[in-house]
């Protein structure tokens, strides 16, 4: 593996660390009223885009780690609109 994917796949981890924390409260707490619901989608909306670059380019970090980190925003997403009934 390159150093190029190694440096990839590290950055998307930490994207996605920093990200999961609010998810497992929201989930916990059921609490999601201080929580945009456009931010959510801009940020599941620029995933997808960086998932359709990463497949493009054929850059494999940039591909994985999107999906992944499509996967987490989709679940924020659905506790959001879940718990703000």
């Amino acid at each position: 593996m390159a150093i190029q994917d190694i440096i990839g796949y590290l950055g998307g981890i930490f994207i996605m660390v920093s990200f999961v924390p609010q998810v497992i409260k929201s989930y916990k707490t059921r609490s999601v009223s201080d929580l945009s619901l456009w931010m959510i989608i801009a940020t599941f909306v620029g995933t997808i885009f960086w998932i359709i670059y990463g497949y493009l380019i054929d850059l494999k970090p940039v591909l994985v780690m999107n999906i992944i980190f499509g996967v987490i925003v989709l679940f924020q997403l659905f506790l959001k609109i879940k718990y703000e009934r």
